[in-house]
Protein backbone atom coordinates (compact mmCIF):
# COMPACT_ATOMS: atom_id res chain seq x y z
CA UNK A 1 0.00 0.00 0.00
CA UNK A 2 2.75 2.42 1.01
CA UNK A 3 4.85 1.57 -2.04
CA UNK A 4 1.92 2.12 -4.38
CA UNK A 5 1.33 5.56 -2.81
CA UNK A 6 4.97 6.53 -3.32
CA UNK A 7 4.67 5.68 -7.00
CA UNK A 8 1.79 8.08 -7.60
CA UNK A 9 1.97 11.81 -8.42
CA UNK A 10 0.19 12.50 -5.11
CA UNK A 11 3.33 11.74 -3.09
CA UNK A 12 5.57 14.22 -4.91
CA UNK A 13 2.88 16.90 -4.87
CA UNK A 14 2.12 16.53 -1.15
CA UNK A 15 5.77 16.41 -0.11
CA UNK A 16 6.58 19.54 -2.12
CA UNK A 17 3.54 21.45 -0.87
CA UNK A 18 4.12 20.48 2.76
CA UNK A 19 7.78 21.47 2.56
CA UNK A 20 6.86 24.80 0.98
CA UNK A 21 4.13 25.59 3.51
CA UNK A 22 6.42 24.68 6.42
CA UNK A 23 9.18 26.87 4.99
CA UNK A 24 6.83 29.84 4.66
CA UNK A 25 5.50 29.27 8.19
CA UNK A 26 8.99 29.27 9.67
CA UNK A 27 9.86 32.37 7.62
CA UNK A 28 6.82 34.17 9.06
CA UNK A 29 7.72 33.19 12.63
CA UNK A 30 11.42 33.96 12.42
CA UNK A 31 13.03 37.39 12.47
CA UNK A 32 16.14 36.11 10.68
CA UNK A 33 15.89 37.60 7.19
CA UNK A 34 18.52 35.26 5.74
CA UNK A 35 16.17 32.29 6.15
CA UNK A 36 15.05 31.20 2.68
CA UNK A 37 11.91 29.00 2.37
CA UNK A 38 13.04 27.69 -1.02
CA UNK A 39 16.39 26.50 0.30
CA UNK A 40 14.73 25.03 3.38
CA UNK A 41 12.21 23.12 1.23
CA UNK A 42 14.97 21.70 -0.95
CA UNK A 43 16.97 20.47 2.04
CA UNK A 44 13.86 19.02 3.70
CA UNK A 45 12.73 17.12 0.59
CA UNK A 46 16.21 15.71 -0.02
CA UNK A 47 16.46 14.69 3.64
CA UNK A 48 13.10 12.88 3.53
CA UNK A 49 14.07 10.99 0.35
CA UNK A 50 17.42 9.94 1.84
CA UNK A 51 16.07 9.10 5.30
CA UNK A 52 13.33 6.82 4.04
CA UNK A 53 15.36 5.56 1.06
CA UNK A 54 12.75 6.78 -1.44
CA UNK A 55 13.93 6.77 -5.06
CA UNK A 56 14.06 10.18 -6.70
CA UNK A 57 12.13 8.71 -9.62
CA UNK A 58 9.13 8.16 -7.31
CA UNK A 59 9.21 11.74 -6.09
CA UNK A 60 9.73 13.10 -9.59
CA UNK A 61 6.39 11.72 -10.80
CA UNK A 62 4.60 14.39 -8.78
CA UNK A 63 7.44 16.90 -8.68
CA UNK A 64 7.44 17.18 -12.47
CA UNK A 65 3.79 18.23 -12.39
CA UNK A 66 4.75 21.24 -10.30
CA UNK A 67 7.61 21.98 -12.70
CA UNK A 68 5.13 22.06 -15.58
CA UNK A 69 3.06 24.65 -13.71
CA UNK A 70 5.93 27.16 -13.65
CA UNK A 71 5.14 28.50 -17.10
CA UNK A 72 1.40 29.12 -16.60
CA UNK A 73 1.95 30.50 -13.08
CA UNK A 74 4.13 33.30 -14.43
CA UNK A 75 1.03 34.66 -16.20
CA UNK A 76 -0.25 35.68 -12.74
CA UNK A 77 2.61 38.19 -12.58
CA UNK A 78 0.82 40.20 -15.27
CA UNK A 79 -1.74 41.41 -12.70
CA UNK A 80 0.56 43.63 -10.59
CA UNK A 81 2.35 44.63 -13.78
CA UNK A 82 -0.91 45.94 -15.23
CA UNK A 83 -1.55 47.85 -12.01
CA UNK A 84 1.75 49.70 -12.48
CA UNK A 85 1.71 50.01 -16.30
CA UNK A 86 2.14 53.80 -16.07
CA UNK A 87 5.53 53.41 -14.39
CA UNK A 88 6.45 50.75 -16.93
CA UNK A 89 5.83 53.13 -19.82
CA UNK A 90 7.80 55.89 -18.13
CA UNK A 91 10.87 53.74 -17.53
CA UNK A 92 10.62 51.31 -20.45
CA UNK A 93 13.96 52.16 -22.08
CA UNK A 94 15.90 52.05 -18.79
CA UNK A 95 14.35 48.69 -17.90
CA UNK A 96 15.11 47.15 -21.30
CA UNK A 97 18.71 48.36 -21.28
CA UNK A 98 19.22 47.33 -17.67
CA UNK A 99 17.95 43.81 -18.22
CA UNK A 100 19.88 43.38 -21.48
CA UNK A 101 23.15 44.49 -19.87
CA UNK A 102 22.43 42.42 -16.77
CA UNK A 103 21.83 39.31 -18.88
CA UNK A 104 25.06 39.90 -20.77
CA UNK A 105 27.07 40.35 -17.56
CA UNK A 106 25.62 37.12 -16.17
CA UNK A 107 26.77 35.21 -19.25
CA UNK A 108 30.20 36.85 -19.39
CA UNK A 109 30.83 36.14 -15.70
CA UNK A 110 30.06 32.43 -16.20
CA UNK A 111 32.27 32.29 -19.28
CA UNK A 112 35.16 33.95 -17.45
CA UNK A 113 34.94 31.81 -14.32
CA UNK A 114 34.56 28.64 -16.40
CA UNK A 115 37.63 29.62 -18.42
CA UNK A 116 39.64 30.41 -15.30
CA UNK A 117 38.59 27.12 -13.67
CA UNK A 118 39.41 25.13 -16.80
CA UNK A 119 35.91 23.70 -17.20
CA UNK A 120 35.16 21.88 -20.42
CA UNK A 121 32.77 23.36 -22.97
CA UNK A 122 29.83 21.13 -21.98
CA UNK A 123 29.97 22.25 -18.34
CA UNK A 124 30.30 25.87 -19.41
CA UNK A 125 27.25 25.62 -21.67
CA UNK A 126 25.29 23.98 -18.86
CA UNK A 127 26.03 26.86 -16.48
CA UNK A 128 25.46 29.75 -18.88
CA UNK A 129 21.62 29.90 -18.47
CA UNK A 130 21.89 30.10 -14.66
CA UNK A 131 20.21 33.52 -14.34
CA UNK A 132 17.01 32.85 -16.29
CA UNK A 133 13.82 31.12 -15.25
CA UNK A 134 13.79 27.32 -15.29
CA UNK A 135 11.57 26.63 -18.36
CA UNK A 136 13.63 28.96 -20.56
CA UNK A 137 16.87 27.76 -18.96
CA UNK A 138 16.05 24.15 -19.84
CA UNK A 139 15.33 25.14 -23.45
CA UNK A 140 18.59 27.10 -23.59
CA UNK A 141 20.57 24.18 -22.19
CA UNK A 142 19.07 21.82 -24.75
CA UNK A 143 19.84 24.34 -27.51
CA UNK A 144 23.48 24.43 -26.40
CA UNK A 145 23.70 20.63 -25.90
CA UNK A 146 24.38 21.18 -22.20
CA UNK A 147 23.54 19.01 -19.20
CA UNK A 148 19.95 19.93 -18.30
CA UNK A 149 20.21 18.61 -14.73
CA UNK A 150 23.25 20.78 -14.04
CA UNK A 151 21.51 23.77 -15.61
CA UNK A 152 18.48 23.39 -13.34
CA UNK A 153 20.73 23.03 -10.28
CA UNK A 154 22.67 26.19 -11.20
CA UNK A 155 19.41 28.09 -11.74
CA UNK A 156 18.10 27.10 -8.30
CA UNK A 157 21.39 27.95 -6.58
CA UNK A 158 21.63 31.31 -8.35
CA UNK A 159 18.06 32.29 -7.49
CA UNK A 160 18.38 31.20 -3.87
CA UNK A 161 21.69 32.99 -3.41
CA UNK A 162 20.32 36.16 -5.02
CA UNK A 163 17.30 36.19 -2.71
CA UNK A 164 19.49 35.66 0.36
CA UNK A 165 22.01 38.45 -0.36
CA UNK A 166 19.50 40.96 -1.80
CA UNK A 167 18.94 42.84 1.47
CA UNK A 168 22.66 43.19 2.08
CA UNK A 169 23.48 44.30 -1.47
CA UNK A 170 20.71 46.90 -1.55
CA UNK A 171 21.95 48.28 1.75
CA UNK A 172 25.63 48.36 0.76
CA UNK A 173 25.01 50.01 -2.62
CA UNK A 174 22.20 52.22 -1.23
CA UNK A 175 19.63 50.98 -3.75
CA UNK A 176 16.24 52.28 -2.63
CA UNK A 177 14.29 52.73 -5.88
CA UNK A 178 11.57 50.04 -6.09
CA UNK A 179 11.94 49.65 -9.86
CA UNK A 180 15.70 49.15 -9.58
CA UNK A 181 15.19 46.55 -6.86
CA UNK A 182 12.63 44.64 -8.88
CA UNK A 183 14.58 44.71 -12.14
CA UNK A 184 17.81 43.58 -10.48
CA UNK A 185 16.13 40.68 -8.67
CA UNK A 186 14.18 39.50 -11.72
CA UNK A 187 17.19 39.72 -14.01
CA UNK A 188 19.67 37.97 -11.73
CA UNK A 189 17.55 35.68 -9.55
CA UNK A 190 14.48 34.97 -11.77
CA UNK A 191 11.41 33.44 -10.05
CA UNK A 192 13.01 32.97 -6.63
CA UNK A 193 14.18 36.57 -6.74
CA UNK A 194 10.68 37.65 -7.73
CA UNK A 195 9.32 36.02 -4.60
CA UNK A 196 11.80 38.11 -2.63
CA UNK A 197 10.84 41.22 -4.62
CA UNK A 198 7.20 40.84 -3.58
CA UNK A 199 8.35 40.99 0.04
CA UNK A 200 9.42 44.58 -0.66
CA UNK A 201 6.18 45.54 -2.40
CA UNK A 202 3.83 45.09 -5.36
CA UNK A 203 5.81 47.43 -7.62
CA UNK A 204 9.08 45.60 -6.94
CA UNK A 205 7.38 42.28 -7.64
CA UNK A 206 5.78 43.53 -10.84
CA UNK A 207 9.08 44.85 -12.20
CA UNK A 208 10.84 41.63 -11.23
CA UNK A 209 8.21 39.53 -13.02
CA UNK A 210 8.59 41.64 -16.15
CA UNK A 211 12.37 41.33 -15.98
CA UNK A 212 12.12 37.53 -15.91
CA UNK A 213 10.52 37.52 -19.36
CA UNK A 214 12.85 40.14 -20.83
CA UNK A 215 15.91 38.44 -19.36
CA UNK A 216 14.85 35.11 -20.85
CA UNK A 217 14.54 36.59 -24.33
CA UNK A 218 17.70 38.68 -24.12
CA UNK A 219 19.74 35.75 -22.78
CA UNK A 220 18.67 33.54 -25.70
CA UNK A 221 19.61 36.32 -28.14
CA UNK A 222 23.01 36.79 -26.47
CA UNK A 223 23.63 33.03 -26.59
CA UNK A 224 22.81 32.95 -30.29
CA UNK A 225 25.26 35.82 -30.83
CA UNK A 226 27.93 33.96 -28.83
CA UNK A 227 27.40 30.94 -31.07
CA UNK A 228 27.68 33.03 -34.24
CA UNK A 229 30.91 34.58 -32.95
CA UNK A 230 32.30 31.16 -32.04
CA UNK A 231 32.62 32.05 -28.33
CA UNK A 232 30.77 28.88 -27.29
Amino acid sequence: MMQSLLSTPLFGLLLTLLAGVLGLYIKAKMSWRLFNPMLFSMVLIISVLLLFNIPYADYRIGGDLIMKMLGPITVVLAVPLYQHHDKLRRHALAILLGVAIGSLSALVSVWLFAWMAGLDLTLMKSLLPRSITTPIGIAASEMLDGLVGLTVLSIVITGTFGAIVADWLFKVFKITDPIAKGVSLGTSAHAIGTGKAFEYGQLEGAMSGLSIAIAGVSTILWLLLFQLLGVI
